[in-house]
């Protein structure tokens, strides 16, 4: 599913419908996707391999809050992919020309049968864990803006990932 050849590029506008149909194709398990107030579209060798959702945040010490990161399940490390990316600061710009503000954080509340999840662990801060249920109910704090520019978050999780 990846070239390291190719460019990624991002959709700051994607279309609530395109986003909509990509999650429910690609989300698995119990999770209904809600709706939110922006989508970012992540492409690679001009197909939509990436998803995220942002809202505004209610309350809270973050600035928005992330809803929505998808990627295809089958596709290994896609999302790790997808949220070196949303670190970037073309994502970070696209926030703050949507919600006419300064974006410096996203909060990402979910679920897990376990105490932290990895995908967001190298990524984000875990601030908030709740036993509930079974599991957990988690919450990460992601940095905006920290990473300079997509070719940057490529190569970040090119080099992660151990690709030439």
């Amino acid at each position: 599913w990846f070239n390291s050849k190719e460019p990624i590029r991002i959709i700051t506008g994607l279309k609530p419908e395109v986003a909509n149909k990509f999650r429910k194709d690609n989300v698995k398990g119990f999770i209904q996707p809600g709706s939110c107030n922006i989508y970012i579209g992540l492409t690679h060798q001009d197909y939509l391999i990436g998803v995220l959702g942002f809202s505004n945040a209610e309350m809270g010490t973050y600035d928005v809050f992330l809803k929505a990161d998808t990627t295809p399940p089958d596709w290994d490390y896609s999302t790790d992919l997808l949220l070196y990316v949303m670190r970037t600061k073309q994502v970070q710009e696209a926030l703050e020309k949507k919600f006419n503000r300064e974006i410096n954080t996203a909060m990402s509340m979910c679920f897990s049968q376990h105490d932290q999840i990895n995908r967001y662990r190298k990524h984000g801060e875990l601030i908030k864990k709740v036993p509930a249920g079974g599991g957990y109910n988690l919450g990460y704090l992601f940095n905006l803006g920290d990473i300079p520019t997509l070719k940057a978050a490529k190569a970040m999780f090119m080099q992660k990932h151990k690709m030439e």
